[in-house]
């Protein structure tokens, strides 16, 4: 695909739980090496269609991976065309330590490894955070929430995603630590690592996103581009 081609094509996507419809029909899609931001209120439709996207939840509508379509309900056809999720959260297992819940990461790739082979392909997603270094022997549950979140990213970036799904990647979390994971989107979107970005707050959002869409009640809307905060 020539760059500057379609990565990411959510089309007429709808989720519903029940009766209760919470993306009517939501439609765009993402440029390889762009990061596009969904922004708006809680409430409105934004992690569903993340989850939908990733396969984690039943969805009408289509969504393909460079021109290939995704089966519905299915996330492990999903990561093995590339596109990985970090959920809000993190949702990591607490028992198993830094280095192991990284690992996992790559575990459609790695699987038929020795654990040092496996360690070895990965290992280089630390030098993102380099603190974690220190802490691949502690269970990810006694991390705090900011070393958690570099954990799930770190295990995303294991899987060599070719579409990095973020859903709310700041939530909860410090203000000088949702700096530092800002700073290490920034340093993403300057490369060829296409983005889809879930955030509440468009003023984040839009320091980093190329471009983004509002959802307000299960619709998108065309929002700005970096740097315009309007």
């Amino acid at each position: 695909m020539p760059p500057g081609g379609a990565a990411l094509e959510v089309d007429s996507v709808s989720v519903s739980y029940g009766k209760f419809v919470a993306v009517e029909s939501v439609t765009f899609s993402v440029r390889a090496g762009e990061c596009v931001a969904v922004i708006g209120p809680n409430g409105h439709g934004k992690s569903s269609l993340v989850t939908a996207v990733a396969g984690l939840v039943r969805r009408g509508g289509t969504v393909r991976v460079f021109g290939e379509a995704l089966p519905v309900g299915n996330p492990r056809a999903a990561v093995l065309a590339g596109l990985v999720l970090v959920p809000e959260r993190r949702h990591l297992y607490p028992e198993l330590t830094t280095r192991d819940n990284i690992m996992l990461g790559s575990y459609s790739r790695t699987r038929r490894l020795r654990a040092r082979q496996a360690w070895d392909d990965v290992s280089g997603v630390i030098d993102m955070f380099p603190e974690l270094g220190r802490l691949l022997e502690q269970k990810a549950g006694t991390l705090s929430g900011g070393q958690q979140q570099m954990v799930a990213l770190a295990r995303a970036m294991a899987a060599a995603p070719r579409i990095l799904l973020l859903d709310e990647p700041c939530l909860g979390l410090a203000e000088a630590v949702a700096r530092r994971v800002y700073d290490w989107l920034g340093e993403m979107t300057a490369t060829d690592m296409t983005i889809l970005l879930v955030e509440e707050n468009p003023v984040h959002a839009l320091l980093v996103a190329d471009r983004a869409v509002r959802m307000y009640k299960g619709l998108v809307e065309v929002a700005g581009g970096r740097g315009d905060t309007a």
